[in-house]
């Protein structure tokens, strides 16, 4: 790896591990550290690019115009994985209910602070590692220090991550990583739909009655890494990483 992605990672990870501890007193703090990658991406960019670069990287914010195929597989994809993951852990069990959870207040607002991530991860870190690891490379480099990147919360009472196992965690980003690049490759590299595929599946999530946590999330983990694999072909034509 270069200088910039390391310098990068690093910044990432220590922006958001640094206000972790502060969350027993405000959830303004895990808010905040959503913003980390983001964070380290502007000051690698700034440093190393100058303006020119920072703005390039914000116009990735603002490409919207890239057809109704993309868009359709940014909102449905996450959603519909979630329901046949609840289906195929129902299989067997009887008699069963669907039903999709609760959508709480915080669950908006993280949808759409969850670009605070992907400016990071797949506006700077995706296309930097493509130049050197190609697409699935750079994608399953990305994926699993992304999911690193979470690895705190697994051990404090009342995040998401806390009853999820870190092994099907760390399956589901690298995954979702895959498919979010080749998302990428479509767009021309929006990050604006990299930020609603992420958010559509941390805010859409269709439960089973009697499945617990851990079996969910192992099936939704496996169905993405069958997708992952679709994804991870080569095309006979797709829109390079953009130049920096």
């Amino acid at each position: 790896m270069t200088k910039p992605i390391v310098a990068f990672f690093l910044l990432a990870y220590a922006s958001t591990w640094a206000l972790l501890p502060l969350i027993r007193f405000s959830l303004v703090f895990a808010l905040l550290g959503l913003f980390g990658p983001a964070a380290a991406a502007l000051v690698v960019v700034g440093v190393t690019r100058g303006r020119p670069g920072v703005r390039q990287l914000l116009r990735s914010l603002t490409i919207w115009r890239v057809g109704i195929g993309p868009w359709a597989v940014a909102i449905g994809l996450p959603i519909a994985l979630s329901a046949l993951a609840a289906l195929i852990g129902a299989v067997g069990s009887g008699p069963v209910q669907l039903s999709l959870a609760p959508i709480a207040p915080v669950s908006v607002v993280l949808f759409v602070l969850v670009v605070g991530e992907e400016l990071g991860w797949r506006g700077f870190a995706q296309p930097e590692l493509e130049r050197a690891w190609g697409m699935v490379g750079a994608a399953f480099v990305v994926g699993i220090l992304w999911g690193f990147w979470h690895l705190p919360l697994f051990f404090m009472e009342g995040t998401p991550q806390r009853d999820v196992p870190l092994g099907a965690f760390l399956l589901f980003t690298t995954a979702f990583s895959v498919v979010a690049a080749r998302l990428g490759h479509r767009t021309g590299g929006s990050v604006l739909l990299a930020t609603i595929f992420h958010g559509t599946f941390n805010m859409v999530t269709v439960l089973a009655t009697g499945l617990s946590a851990e079996t969910r999330w192992w099936l939704v983990a496996g169905g993405w890494a069958v997708v992952a694999a679709g994804a991870a072909r080569p095309r006979r034509a797709t829109t390079p990483a953009r130049e920096r």
